[in-house]
């Protein structure tokens, strides 16, 4: 009897996860975010794909693409370049098929995402498949938060963060 009820618990609970993950639109993930080195990127849809161009950083230092491979790129500065584009929607939170370019390497690696949350996006640059790259944890912050240069803000800018509680 008590296996019963547990059983028909655990399936009512993994019946309703579809559910949760359903609940995401593909305009979910644009707005303004902080990158786990501090760098903020505004992710943007752009035709029928999304984009993300770096628009600040917390610190509010410049920053200089030092490592670019393209000699008349390397020594820019990375304020209002465009880092990310090519993803795309695939539903329940998931976005694929995108490129994004690393600063910290000079390199650019395939590109996909996924919304954990309203707030919370795992970035993954990757080389081949999937299993070879990397997850950066990126969080939602206010477009009109301190070091955003506004003038850098593609329009309409997207969500601000969900108030806790």
């Amino acid at each position: 009897m008590r296996l019963t009820f547990l059983s028909a618990a655990f399936c009512l609970a993994i019946a309703a996860l579809p559910a949760v993950a359903a609940d995401y639109q593909p305009d979910d993930i644009t707005g303004v975010w902080r990158t786990k080195l501090g760098g903020y990127v505004q992710l943007y849809q752009d035709g029928d794909s999304y984009s993300g161009r770096i628009v600040g950083s917390s610190d509010g230092k410049a920053r200089y693409d030092k490592k670019n491979p393209d000699p008349d790129k390397k020594g820019r500065r990375l304020l209002g370049v465009v880092i990310l584009h090519g993803l795309e929607y695939e539903g329940d939170g998931e976005y694929g098929g995108g490129h994004i370019y690393d600063p910290n390497s000079g390199k650019t690696y395939k590109a996909k995402a996924t919304l954990t949350g309203p707030d919370t996006l795992d970035a993954r640059g990757y080389i081949g498949i999937s299993l070879l790259g990397k997850t950066q944890t990126w969080h939602r912050i206010d477009p009109k938060a301190e070091h955003v240069h506004q003038d850098l803000l593609h329009h309409p800018v997207g969500a601000a963060p969900q108030p806790e509680g």
